[in-house]
């Protein structure tokens, strides 16, 4: 956490270094940066790369408006960071320096400041809790920048980009998390540029290590109470976890449903459905979901989970065990039709009953393959898929198909021209496996006729319903493609981000995207570098209108073949308008 010694007495800017410096920001201005070759400029190297990172991501050098983000909650680095700033902001009292603190992303949550002359500087230029200081947003600064090197650094007037920061100086320096290494936030301080000390950037990374040290501590507490309720439960002889937001602990009978993706998804649902007292659920795990009895622990306002596994059936936990078959008498072991278990149960009740079956849902839902594999339980292995709207001579193939016993999918009925109803009933009477799909909520009113008069309709959810199905179709993906692709894995920050997304294409976008990433992968470990821009940057779901501002964006930018200017300019909006939302949808 030292700055390095050539920069721990940096001075103030000599009056040559900052009209240098000015001179240098000028091409900025002029667009004549990049026909400079490196440390030509004039600047400390770290600058000079900054400014190159900005000009490469256009941040504008006077940006009309900075971000401002609500800070609905207290993150943990704000509670171990409070009591430090309150201790040490005694030694600055009347001296017209602010005390900062961002988090990870750049966004200023705590801020601290006594002189009033100061205070008005630091509000003229948006450096206020809730506004975004990273890089991108404000170019070469002592919080962002910092974030991006990673290590302490002193910003004198003119070395900042936005030239509304020129009359501050800024010594800041990275806050990692002790016990994982993550990178968490960053502490600066920040004065007039007459008004620098020599210890300043000294200054910075001590405070930005004892908030370090507040951390360690606070994870060692929170640590210690998970521990305790973990051990608790493993006296139990059942399976169990203790899980968190950060942290999941598992004891060995419990191992067998672990892997990568566990905490992601275990958390993700217990986060929206946890309970407030011990109740027995179904909770989802990579190999499936699992009865639990799940109990929530509460301390200094954090909660966390005690899961206790039960088994998989939760509504029939009295029901008898059958003694193990002997290996002679074992039952073949039964693949599911469908990973949604109340979907696999109408399927098999359907197919139990020798009722037709008609697999309905929206785009992308997967209902062919699920149709096939309803066909391969019918024992076609060779079936023929037809599209009626598509092949005006499909009847005839579709006859000749059922007359000879293979297969049959009527695939997309809902299209229009769709068969009618005496050519779906003379098919089914050839007895021939069939199945239809059809996406009933885009269907006229004589296709429901038609679908819900000769079939029974099951209905597939859409990716974005059902999460927690997430991790198993992305194993059942990987396990049909060939070797090498189907040893790849993904890193646990991988499972966060798919886990995050909202899936508008339902499974067939999932597959498309476990397929390409497997491909370039070759059996190796999918890392976070490695997801497309959407999926790396974590989002929220996202409102019908949201999406729809989003898709123009990105309609405009490839219109304007990525030239943001143009882009903004069929938007009708400014160029740092169109940045802010290309941040906040996730394009670059």
């Amino acid at each position: 956490m030292r700055p390095d010694e050539g920069e721990r007495t940096l001075p103030a800017l000599s009056p040559d270094a900052r009209a240098a410096a000015l001179r240098s920001r000028e091409l900025l201005v002029t667009g004549e940066l990049l026909e400079h070759p490196p440390g030509r400029l004039g600047v400390r190297t770290e600058i000079e790369r900054s400014w190159r990172r900005c000009v490469g991501a256009q941040v504008p050098v006077v940006p009309e408006r900075i971000e401002y983000h609500k800070l609905d909650d207290v993150p943990m680095l704000r509670d171990a960071a409070l009591p430090v700033l309150q201790r040490v902001k005694d030694s600055f009292a009347d001296v017209p320096v602010a005390l900062v603190l961002s988090d990870v992303n750049g966004v200023i949550v705590a801020r601290h400041v006594d002189v009033r002359r100061q205070r008005e500087i630091m509000d003229r230029a948006s450096a206020a809790e809730g506004f975004d200081y990273s890089e991108s947003s404000v170019g070469t600064n002592g919080l962002g920048t910092v974030l991006v090197e990673r290590r302490p650094m002193l910003v004198r007037g003119p070395e900042h980009y936005n030239v509304r920061l020129e009359t501050l100086t800024c010594a800041g320096a990275p806050i990692v998390e002790p016990y994982t290494g993550r990178l968490v936030g960053a502490f600066s301080l920040a004065c007039e540029v007459h008004e620098v000390h020599p210890l300043m950037l000294v200054m910075a990374a001590d405070i930005a290590r004892q908030i370090e040290e507040r951390l360690l501590d606070m994870a060692g507490e929170r640590h210690r109470r998970l521990v305790h309720a973990y051990l608790a439960v493993d006296r139990t002889g059942a399976g169990a976890f203790v899980v968190d937001a950060d942290t999941v602990l598992a004891n060995r009978r419990a191992l067998a449903h672990t892997g990568p993706e566990l905490h992601p998804l275990l958390w993700r649902f217990l986060s929206e459905h946890g309970p407030s007292s011990p109740t027995r659920m179904q909770v989802p795990l990579p190999d499936g979901p699992h009865a639990a009895l799940v109990e929530p622990i509460r301390d200094s306002g954090r909660t966390a989970y005690l899961v206790q596994l039960l088994g998989r059936r939760s509504a029939r936990c009295d029901e008898p065990v059958e003694p193990p078959r002997s290996p002679a008498r074992r039952a073949p072991v039964r693949v599911p039709l469908h990973v949604d278990e109340d979907v696999d149960r109408e399927l098999e009740a359907a197919l139990h009953h020798g009722e037709l079956i008609a697999v309905v849902g929206a785009g992308g839902t997967g209902k062919l393959h699920t149709a096939l594999a309803v066909l391969r339980r019918l024992g076609a292995e060779d079936p023929v898929v037809v599209e009626p709207h598509l092949d005006p001579d499909w009847f005839a193939t579709a006859r000749e198909a059922a007359g000879s016993g293979r297969g049959l999918v009527l695939r997309r009925v809902h299209e229009s021209p769709s068969p009618s109803l005496s050519q779906v009933q003379a098919l089914v009477a050839t007895g021939a496996p069939m199945v239809l799909t059809a996406d009933l909520d885009a269907a006229s009113d004589d296709v429901l006729a038609t679908v819900r008069r000769v079939a029974t309709t099951v209905t597939l959810p859409g990716l974005a319903q059902k999460p927690e199905h997430l991790p198993t179709l992305v194993q059942a993906i990987l396990r049909e493609l060939p070797e090498p692709e189907s040893a790849t894995r993904f890193a646990p920050q991988v499972w966060d981000r798919l886990m995050a997304w909202r899936w508008p294409g339902n499974v067939a976008e999932l597959r498309n995207t476990v397929v390409q990433l497997a491909r370039r992968a070759r059996g190796g470990t999918v890392e976070l570098t490695d997801l497309p821009d959407l999926l790396r940057i974590a989002r929220g779901s996202h409102g019908l209108l949201e999406c729809a501002e989003r898709e123009a964006v990105a309609d405009a930018l490839r219109a304007a073949g990525g030239n943001r200017s143009r882009a903004a300019a069929a938007l009708g909006i400014g160029r740092n308008t169109l940045y802010r939302k290309m941040r906040a949808f996730g394009l670059t």
